[in-house]
């Protein structure tokens, strides 16, 4: 949610494009990259982005490798930037925006960075460094705030060691001991244009490693897009009890007051909750104190807006699920009642943050306290605690049934005792989505059972059943045979012996015709095609069916001579 914000009660300002890298791209800003020199000079140039030197993010798993914070800004965005690497070698990189502040208006940006270095303990000069300054290009001169320098130092307010240890590294001929990395997690400052309409302005951030070329540093940046509304949760719904304004994240300390800071203060905090919700129009200030040597203090207002529409969020009391797969928050019941169109979010704690989201809320596997947000189609907002209780799986014990001889079978309700209250089925697979046809296991393998109690919640666990494998079948039939009507060797059929299940056997003249087919073993051939007796010589039978044993078919030919 990278956005722009507007200060006190001015006009809202549209963003300047892509300033916060939405669009999941460079578009807008200059990329360039150099190096920084021996004596400290910062020499970059060019307009592309270069491959791990200007690094978009879209990871909002991942957490960097020495300060483990996330990679990705948890202001809600879905891009931040890495500017640098961890590859030492005197680079520099720089990224820069310029924009015109709209006449007659006047905003702050919200920028959010998150800075790595290593402090091999040179001189300052010499030290990894990260840069923020803010040029006001009309007047060719540099914002004095929030412009700052972050270098490489043990003593860095904010900063703090990382426990990742580097090996040394004796390239460069003066370490000889690890180097210690510090990093600082994501905070954030206001960039005040209040002053600056219509003068244009360009950010800078810039990376160097130090300047012998053996030690890295490295920043995250990111910036609000939001350029509508500077403070969140400011709209709220006729029937809705409370109220709750949200300033930006990432500073260091919150004072709210009621119209401006001349008043007395009403709350501090990110979170500003107001009980009953205060009259339309009310307005309302908070002052943003960025952590030590990140910027200035900001004032940012807004002004209460009450729609007259109708507003209810009803969250159960307590929600019950399964120990396992957990309890579904998502499920219609339990927000049944509320006002209809309505978006719902789910969270661990009453800090609607990215990172107190929960993860997958169709499935919570751990008992406690959770939060849903409901937000209705006017932007009215509120939020409910509900307790997650989880029952237990039902138990079933599993005794593996002794082998046996097919064709006998198991009777899968034997391999377990049952328990009064839990239901059981059988299932081929192992997420018991196919049922068996019955609860008899006729050949080896492993089966599936599943128990289910009088709350829903199910288990499901297997057996292996062995069954002996009866002996070999046989497919027999004579070479020849004499149909003459003397009741001695007047028909053909094949002889099965075993577990073999008759499909058919088709009997072809030396042509490749067709004279007969016999659809089971009782069928026999008396020689004849049509009711009239075929020629002496040579035909041939080809029979199909199916091993019941295996379950996989079975095909054999062979030559028969008819004599007469």
């Amino acid at each position: 949610m990278t956005s722009l914000l507007l200060v006190g009660t001015r006009v809202f300002a549209q963003c300047p494009p892509n300033i916060g890298f939405e669009a999941g791209t460079f578009d807008g800003w200059i990329c360039s990259a150099g190096n920084i020199s021996s004596s400290g000079d910062i020499n970059v140039g060019g307009n592309y982005a270069i491959n791990n030197r200007h690094t978009l993010i879209s990871d909002a798993a991942g957490v960097d490798t020495f300060g483990h914070f996330p990679i990705l800004c948890p202001n809600g965005s879905k891009y931040s930037v890495r500017l640098g690497n961890a590859i030492n070698g005197a680079q520099a990189e720089r990224l820069s925006y310029q924009f015109t502040v709209p006449p007659g208006k006047g905003y702050s940006l919200v920028f959010y960075c998150a800075v790595v270095l290593q402090s091999p303990g040179h001189l300052p000069y010499q030290q990894p460094k990260f840069t923020a300054q803010i040029y006001d290009v009309t007047d060719d001169r540099y914002i004095e705030c929030p412009s700052f320098d972050f270098v490489a130092a043990y003593n860095i307010p904010g900063f703090q060691k990382s426990d990742v240890v580097l090996p040394v590294d004796t390239t460069q001929g003066h370490a000889t001991t690890p180097v210690d990395v510090y990093y600082k997690d994501w905070s954030a400052t206001t960039i005040n244009l209040v002053g600056y309409a219509g003068k244009q302005v360009r950010l800078e951030f810039t990376t160097n490693d130090c300047t012998l070329g053996g030690h890295f540093g490295y920043a995250y940046i990111d910036i609000d897009e939001e350029c509508e509304q500077p403070i969140t949760g400011n709209t709220y719904c006729a029937g809705q009890p409370s109220i709750t304004l949200h300033a930006p994240k990432g500073f260091d300390n919150y004072t709210w007051y009621k119209d401006d800071p001349t008043h007395a203060p009403v709350g501090t905090g990110e979170n500003l909750t107001i009980t009953p919700a205060p009259p339309d129009q009310t307005k309302y200030a908070v002052l943003i104190t960025p952590y030590p040597g990140l910027g200035c203090p900001d004032t940012i207002y807004t002004v209460i807006n009450r729609v007259d529409a109708p507003f209810k969020l009803n969250v159960l009391d307590t929600v019950w699920g399964c120990r396992g797969p957990g309890a579904d928050l998502t499920a219609a019941a339990v927000t049944a009642g509320s006002t209809d169109g309505m978006i719902f979010k789910y969270f661990t704690t009453p800090d609607e943050s990215l990172l107190n989201r929960i993860p997958n809320p169709r499935s919570v596997i751990n008992p406690g306290v959770y939060y849903i947000e409901g937000i209705s189609p006017q932007g009215c907002t509120n939020i409910m605690p509900v307790q997650v209780m989880l029952h237990d799986k039902p138990v079933i014990t599993i005794t593996d049934p002794m082998p046996i001889q097919y064709p006998q079978t198991v009777d899968l309700s034997k391999v377990y005792i049952p328990i009064s209250g839990q239901t059981y089925s059988y299932y081929s697979d192992a997420k018991a989505t196919i049922p068996l046809p019955s609860k008899y296991a006729g050949v080896s393998g492993t089966y599936y059972l599943k128990a289910v109690n009088i709350f829903g919640c199910e288990t499901i666990t297997y057996t292996n059943v062995v069954v002996k494998p009866p002996p070999p079948y046989s497919i027999t039939a004579p070479n020849i045979f004499t149909p003459n009507n003397d009741g001695i060797n007047d028909y053909f059929s094949v002889k099965l012996d075993g577990f073999i299940l008759f499909g058919d056997v088709k009997i072809y003249n030396r042509y490749g015709q067709l004279v007969f087919t016999a659809k089971s073993q009782n069928d026999l051939w008396d020689g004849n095609y049509s009711g009239h007796p075929l020629p002496p010589g040579a035909y041939y039978w080809i029979f199909e069916g199916t091993d019941q044993y295996y379950h996989v078919p079975i095909k054999k030919a062979a030559s028969i001579t008819i004599a007469r």
